[in-house]
């Protein structure tokens, strides 16, 4: 089986690229490459521009065709029942949500089945979440998980979401990233360095990115393991 995988950043699923020992096999669209049990794993690194992760995106989904797709990554939790370093399944194929929960079960990790809602821009506040929980009743929020879906859905390819949660619904990220039209990593650094007001807050958004992006990886590594 083809299957693809797509995160922002390599980092998020460090954990699986470590096991299966993945190479870069393009270098100009950020494709990595592996194999699982006679699966051929190929894994997209979309960025953090929405407009150029759907350039990206769709080139791979064009190139490399894979027969199923997980979009990976970091979720902002909408329920108050989804905690930091939980993860969120989302699949329009019964069969693909089914299978994450035996196997998320068997691992004993924390993960809830639900709706994902995505957005076009970060969503910071507690009260900005309580807006997209009425409007839309997504358990988790990101930035891209249903644009690729759709772009699944058009080509007829089987897609799943796992989505490690960074922040809960009680956090206020506004005073570092507030502004920002898109997460562009170099300019908030520079905007935390010169606030030091705002040191502690990111200090504790690193940790908690890192426990999430942790979690995916284990959480994508084992639902690998698990295809026949």
């Amino acid at each position: 089986m083809r299957i693809g995988l797509v995160a922002e950043v390599k980092w998020e699923v460090r954990e699986v690229c470590r096991q299966l020992h993945m190479t870069l096999v393009d270098r100009d669209d950020q494709i990595w490459g592996g194999a699982l049990n006679g699966h051929d794993v190929r894994l997209c690194l979309s960025g953090m521009i929405p407009t150029i992760a759907k350039d990206r995106v769709t080139r791979f989904l064009d190139n490399h065709v894979p027969e199923l797709m997980i979009s990976c990554g970091l979720a902002g939790a909408l329920s108050p029942k989804v905690l930091v370093g939980d993860l969120i399944v989302q699949s329009l194929d019964s069969s693909l949500s089914t299978h994450a929960e035996q196997v998320l079960s068997k691992r004993g990790m924390a993960f809830h089945v639900g709706p994902l809602v995505t957005v076009s821009k970060p969503v910071l506040t507690p009260e900005a979440r309580r807006e997209v929980f009425a409007s839309s009743q997504a358990i988790g929020v990101d930035m891209e998980s249903q644009t690729i879906a759709e772009l699944c859905r058009q080509r007829g390819i089987r897609c799943m979401a796992i989505k490690g949660v960074s922040d809960g619904i009680e956090d206020d990220l506004s005073p570092i990233l507030g502004g920002f039209e898109v997460v562009h990593i170099p300019k908030i650094a520079r905007h935390v360095l010169f606030s030091p007001s705002t040191w502690g807050l990111a200090i504790r958004m690193a940790r908690q990115s890192y426990s999430a992006a942790t979690n995916l990886g284990h959480g994508v590594w084992a639902t690998l393991q698990g295809l026949h």
